[in-house]
This record gives structure tokens, C-alpha cells and sequence, in this order.
């Protein structure tokens, strides 16, 4: 026979058991998701995929932007579904961007030439909605107030990891297009690569790699290869 000092902490320990299921709702409707699902999966487990757009389901493509609200108070915002998880009460509303055509890159970028292939670049009223909206936490207000200065070359690094969602944009009540620019910087400066063509230069640091990993003996291209990717670069 158990004790009581035995039976209290389990007692305890099922108090304190989180539930397995939470309920949330999607576009107003009740939705019972598992705890640690992604808002994506939740609405795939209950057979409501097409309430949220999907894609690549790893936070790359931007098709599952979402408005996110909590009905205790909590702040929400912006999300992509395939990688916010649900959460108790949690209000989900789908917050489809619709895309744009882009404008083509040119040779030699520079602030000038950014304003007259996107004449919205200087209604920044610096709200920094665009950066709230963000998924992928970039410091969008600041980069366009970097482009306004023709500072192309921190505006490109500012976007590496933007998705295109079209969050920034759809919050921004000046109509900035804040990653449409952004994206636009990025690839005039690859074309304007001195000497080279984009492909030319990926497939000549291709050819480099290849050559560093697969020539000497076997024991210098494991060496070289454990080097290669602990420091990314060739020596």
C-alpha cells in the first residue's frame, strides 16, 4: 500500500500535466488542436487545409501569413502558420498577401536609381509597422531609411533571409513596398558582379570547392572536408 508522502507528488504531478489539447479559431471557426502543433498542421489534422494557404511548410515560401490575436489580452500579430504553434484560445485569421510583379534589377545600383524604379521609397513615415509584421525579424523601417541614404550594400545583408512574404508591405498604409526594394537592391548588386556573370561566379566557386574536397589522398580530403565545414571557406 502506497503511503501518503508517496501518492501526494503524483497527485501533484498530474495537476500540474499540461493538456494535450487546446481549442483555437481559425477565420471564427473552433478548431481542437494537440499541443505543440503548428497552426498549419492543426488545420491539416482536422481536415481544414484550405483555411490557410501553404507552400513550402518550412518558413521559406511566405503563402501562410496570418494575423494572430489572444483572448486574454495577449499581444499578437503577424505570423507565417507552418511555424507559429497553437496556443489555448489563440485567434487565427488568414492574411493572404496578394504578390506583385518586380521591377528589373539594373547594373550599378545606386539610391537614384532605386527611386525611379520604386518612387514609394521615401513615404517611409517611420512608423516601423513593416518591422513589427516581419517574421524573419528583420529591421525592415531601418533598411529603408538605409536605402533613402543609397547604404545598397547593408540593405542587401538587412534581406538575406526575407521569404517575400509581403507582410511589410500589407501593414505599410503608404504603400513603401518595403521587400520588394529590398529584393531589388540584392539582385542589382549580383548582376552588377565585376567581370562575371551570377552563373559564371557560382560555378566557378563550385568548381573551387569540388577541387579543395576530391584532389590529394584520402586522408587530406577528409581533413580539407572537416575543415571546409567547420569554416565554410576554402584555404
Amino acid at each position: 500500500m502506497l503511503s501518503t508522502t508517496k501518492i501526494f507528488p503524483i497527485l501533484k504531478m498530474k495537476k500540474e500535466h499540461k493538456p494535450e489539447r487546446v481549442n483555437i479559431t481559425v477565420a471564427g471557426k473552433p478548431v481542437q488542436a494537440s499541443v505543440g502543433q503548428t497552426i498549419v498542421h492543426a488545420l491539416w489534422a482536422e481536415g481544414m487545409a484550405s483555411e490557410v494557404a501553404t507552400g513550402c511548410v518550412g518558413g521559406v515560401c511566405g503563402a501562410c501569413t496570418v494575423s494572430v490575436r489572444y483572448a486574454d489580452g495577449k499581444k499578437g500579430g503577424t505570423e507565417l502558420a507552418c511555424l507559429h504553434p497553437v496556443e489555448e484560445d489563440m485567434q487565427v485569421y488568414p492574411f493572404p498577401v496578394d504578390p506583385l510583379p518586380t521591377k528589373p534589377p539594373v547594373a550599378d545600383p545606386d539610391a537614384t536609381k532605386l527611386r525611379q524604379a520604386y518612387p514609394t521609397l521615401d513615404r517611409c513615415t517611420k512608423c516601423e509597422s513593416c518591422t513589427y509584421a516581419c517574421p524573419m525579424d528583420i529591421p525592415v523601417m531601418d533598411s529603408v531609411l538605409r536605402m533613402q541614404k543609397g547604404e545598397l550594400e547593408q540593405v542587401a545583408q538587412d534581406f538575406t533571409t526575407c521569404i517575400h512574404c509581403g507582410l511589410c508591405r500589407a501593414v505599410c498604409e503608404d504603400k513603401v513596398e518595403p521587400h520588394q526594394m529590398g529584393m531589388w537592391v540584392r539582385r542589382s548588386l549580383g548582376q552588377s558582379l565585376p567581370n562575371l556573370t551570377l552563373e559564371a561566379a557560382g560555378q566557378a566557386l563550385a568548381d573551387l570547392e569540388w577541387d579543395h574536397l576530391m584532389t590529394g589522398t584520402m586522408e587530406e580530403r577528409l581533413q580539407r572536408a572537416r575543415e571546409f565545414r567547420v569554416t565554410g571557406s576554402l584555404k
